[in-house]
């Protein structure tokens, strides 16, 4: 991004927002609040930013789904993480790149739990590792159709090198690079030549070539190497359908169905190929069985059987399959199939032409409603490295079932709680080590850019009791001196302004019930910004305009003494005027000592920004330390926090 369109991202609104905010938002600003004090504990452990704590590490957890012989699994999965002694029990779908993400994850002992549709329960186990940094862990899960014996000699093995060439290779494919894709593959078959999915991605490359006998002969290699090679059966059986090889085609749809009777895309294959024999009793329930399953997948499956029920004279059933496709997916090529179809529902049964047989049997590549030659819907795409965290939407944290909660109760409770904790204090400092880097598409973050501030919080102390907050960075706001031309202001009391009354009364909160952060129990309160309401509690500001963010959010706070131990939030609508499709903010809360013993407050120690801006992606990562404080009733005299004088060592996010 040019640095001339420079963003500022204000978290809060405050007194800090210029001055042609100032007015709309001033009770806004007033509405601010800090956390509340506590035990100095995290996990059983004196600490403050900069210790070293193993207690406090974690790490990203990354579970890969995949099939017996290395390709990503393209059906969606739920996968459960549970690791007892930890207290940690998630759960959450895979994407469409076969890949779950679990967060904060605590070291020790965990079990992944894997399930998805026509295949059988897989179970893992996985250490989770002790760190002092966060890090990123990675499981492949594999598993087994249903209709599949079990594997010989127990476990799946594939290499990991072999692995990353088939990712590679599937990538590239998806960006029309041929030749890159194919030295992947070639690679991965002189390491593992006797792997049948690396002759299907091959057969598969070939088939997108239009090189029909070369993609014919790897899709025959991997159904030798591997009889229930669901796609390789299917590919083929394309490509004999395509090549009016009737009878073949139908004897290899057939074991393409009884690899996977849950393939919607083999029964409807199956059920085209018997059609056009005009076996019509055998072609129906195949048919049927891929309406049921395809959804709104294949819309050409609806106007299938509605061919097949014509052909058996029944005309009013057949009327209504072409006429759901016609109304339900007007934009669908099937939509002109199935108009064909009703024009020639009056002619006698056997001058019915098949139009969807024809459809799917013409020349070229994608074929109508979404079916493809090359292994019937689609290639799933090489799993593409994460590079941020969840939606906080897409997993919703284990919580125990015996436990209830309010949430007016608790939101009341946390505003009181923060709003008497800073009646003592004047004023924060705090040194601040911000990092920033580009991710690519890949996941690959780029060079790391760094600035260092010194952080000060003023707290304003209205005469009607309210407490809210002005933050500065080297005596300004410190937007010009930022690494890069995204800038932040207003990190310190995001996690508790959600429940102050200027901005609680435009959220929605539900109560998710008792969970646990890092070891600690906690209730967990989920926000979300009420419809038609104005949004001050994210702001975003450019040379040109400030524009509102509606959020979500997730936080965290300490069962008994109502501490924000950690908040999470993300966009609640992607922002079409910015072009910000994603905005997710973590920050992390925790004890911070002071040299007299005396004081003890709860303070951001670190929190990390996830922005997908312009199509560009971006990581921002703000590590706070070195806190001093001074008080309402003192000679402005800073003290050190405890263990100052021991190396400064930025703890990453958990």
């Amino acid at each position: 991004m040019n640095a001339s369109k420079q963003l500022s991202v204000y978290f809060i609104a405050g007194r800090i927002i210029s001055k042609i905010l100032f007015c709309t938002l001033l009770f806004a600003g007033r509405a601010a609040g800090q956390a509340d004090q506590g035990p100095a504990q995290l996990g059983g452990i004196n600490t403050h930013p900069g210790d070293s704590v193993a207690g406090a590490s974690a790490s990203n957890v990354y579970v890969s789904v995949r099939e017996p012989n290395g390709l990503p699994v393209t059906e969606s999965a739920t996968v459960r993480l549970s690791c007892p002694l930890a207290g940690v029990n998630l759960s959450g779908p895979t994407k469409d790149t076969a890949l779950a993400q679990f967060s904060n994850i605590p070291a020790g002992d965990c079990v992944i739990e894997v399930n998805a549709p026509g295949y059988k329960p897989a179970h893992e186990r996985a250490l989770v590792v002790d760190s002092l940094m966060s890090r990123n862990q990675y499981v492949y899960v594999y598993l087994h159709l249903t209709s599949e014996s079990p594997p010989a000699g127990g476990r799946t093995q594939v290499s990991l090198n072999v692995l990353k060439e088939m990712d590679k290779a599937t990538e590239a494919m998806h960006k029309n690079r041929p030749d890159e894709a194919r030295k992947h593959l070639l690679k991965a078959a002189d390491s593992a030549p006797q792997n049948p999915d690396v002759q299907y991605l091959l057969g598969t490359l070939e088939a997108s070539q239009k090189n029909v006998d070369a993609a014919s002969a790897r899709f025959e290699r991997a159904i030798v190497l591997y009889p229930a090679h669901e796609h390789a059966l299917l590919a083929l059986g394309e490509i004999q359908l395509h090549s009016k090889q009737v009878p073949e085609a139908t004897a290899t749809l057939e074991k393409a169905v009884r690899a996977n009777t849950m393939s919607y895309q083999a029964q409807f294959y199956l059920a085209a190929a018997l059609l056009q024999q005009r076996n019509y009793a055998s072609a129906k329930p195949h048919a049927q069985k891929a309406v049921e399953l395809a959804g709104e997948k294949i819309p050409m499956a609806h106007a299938l059987l509605g061919e097949i029920l014509a052909g058996e004279g029944n005309r009013n059933a057949a009327r209504h399959e072409f006429e759901v496709v016609i109304h339900d997916f007007p934009k669908d090529p099937a939509a002109a199939v199935a108009k064909n179809d009703l024009g020639d529902l009056d002619k006698p049964a056997d001058a019915v032409v098949s139009h969807v047989t024809a459809a799917v049997s013409a020349p070229g590549g994608e074929r109508p409603g979404g079916v493809s030659l090359t292994g019937g819907g689609g290639l799933a795409a090489g799993p593409v490295r994460p590079w941020g965290p969840s939606d906080v939407d897409s997993i919703k944290p284990g919580v125990a079932g015996d436990v209830s909660c309010s949430a007016d109760d608790i939101v009341k409770r946390t505003a009181q709680a923060s709003a008497e904790e800073l009646e003592n204090f004047e004023k924060f400092m705090a040194s601040e080590h911000i990092e920033h880097e580009e991710i690519d598409r890949n996941g690959k973050p780029g060079a790391v850019r760094t600035r260092d501030f010194s952080y000060l919080v003023f707290i304003d102390h209205a005469k009607d009791g309210q407490i809210f907050l002005k933050e500065s960075r080297d005596g300004g706001v410190g937007l010009s001196s930022f690494p890069t031309s995204l800038a932040t202001v207003g990190l310190m009391g995001l996690g508790v302004y959600v429940f102050r009354p200027g901005f609680a009364n435009t959220l929605d909160f539900t109560c998710e019930g008792l969970g646990q952060w890092r070891g600690k129990a906690a209730w967990l309160m989920y926000f979300r910004q009420k419809p038609n309401q104005r949004s001050y509690l994210r702001l975003w500001e450019t040379q040109k305009q400030t524009v509102e963010i509606p959020l979500k959010g997730r936080v965290w706070l300490a069962a008994t003494t109502y501490q924000v131990l950690h908040i999470e939030t993300d966009l609640r609508d992607p922002m079409k005027e910015l072009e910000l499709t994603r905005d997710h903010l973590a920050i992390d809360y925790g004890p911070v000592n002071f040299q007299n013993g005396k004081t003890e407050l709860w303070l951001p120690w670190y929190a990390d920004m996830y922005l997908e801006l312009h199509h560009h992606r971006y990581h921002h990562r703000h590590t706070l330390s070195n806190y001093a404080i001074f008080g309402v009733d003192t000679r402005n005299d800073i003290s050190k926090p405890k263990g100052a004088e021991e190396p400064d060592v930025p703890p990453q996010t958990p």
